[in-house]
């Protein structure tokens, strides 16, 4: 790959979330990202495909090589913890583990999901994380159809967790993830996620962390009843992006700033 074809390549990443899909445009020059652009298409339900058309038109406009990021939102997405590390089994008994969990906590048939495993703790607990195989083939397929290198399709706690994953894991308390009127509380000791729980996000329902360890906060949306002691979790600013302005693309560029 010549120097002219990097300079003139773009990562693009999506938000999937309530109630829009939320893009940003990354170029790297030396090592350093700069957020090129920026767009926010509304997606009500059962108004997706004219959104994700809208999303189609502005992928188009950018550089003609480009790689893609698909981060899900709480809507789209479940998650529950496994009590093993796959180190201590075989794939393939950890998969069928895996999916009779999904079963009964979800009463959906596994063969239609679509499963992420996270990175096992050390103490053995991993992170699943699912999504519909059929929202999963439709993000595979925008991608192809956009002429798009498809570079993952991450559910937003996963994302969250990796991006901050040094801070995370020297500490014990509760993580909250807020995207719109959904909230993901992960109740976390150090290395190990011991429970996931996502909510409707009600004015009246602020979290307090006093007395329960470190309550860390990462959201979209400013904060309309604060989190009593919660500690915010920032991406840092950059060329095209400041948290002040553009907190609605923060978990778009969750791991990529």
């Amino acid at each position: 790959m010549g120097m002219s074809t990097l300079l003139n390549s773009a990562e693009i990443r999506v938000h999937l979330a309530p109630g829009a899909l939320l893009a940003c445009e990354i170029r790297r020059n030396w090592g350093r990202a700069r957020v090129t652009r920026k767009a926010s298409f509304q997606c009500f339900p059962g108004e997706r495909p004219a959104a994700m058309q809208a999303l189609r038109r502005w992928v188009e406009e950018g550089p003609a090589r480009r790689s893609l990021v698909w981060i899900v939102g709480p809507t789209e997405a479940q998650y529950f913890v496994l009590p093993w590390s796959p180190e201590w089994v075989d794939p393939r008994t950890r998969d069928a583990y895996a999916r009779a969990r999904y079963e009964q906590l979800y009463g959906r048939q596994a063969e239609a999901a679509s499963f992420c495993f996270a990175d096992p703790s050390p103490d053995g607990e991993q992170l699943v994380s699912c999504i519909s195989a059929t929202l999963h083939a439709e993000l595979e397929g925008f991608a192809d159809a956009c002429g798009c290198e498809l570079d993952g399709i991450k559910p937003s706690v996963a994302a969250v967790w990796e991006r901050f994953r040094e801070v995370l894991e020297t500490e014990q308390g509760t993580l909250c993830i807020v995207e719109g009127d959904r909230q993901a509380l992960v109740r976390h000791d150090r290395t190990r996620i011991e429970d996931i729980v996502v909510r409707q996000r009600g004015s009246h329902e602020p979290v307090d962390a006093r007395g329960s360890g470190v309550y860390r906060r990462f959201s979209t949306t400013p904060e309309r009843v604060p989190g009593l002691g919660a500690a915010e979790l920032r991406l840092p600013a950059q060329a095209g992006f400041d948290n002040s302005g553009d907190a609605a693309y923060a978990m778009a560029l969750c791991g990529a700033l």
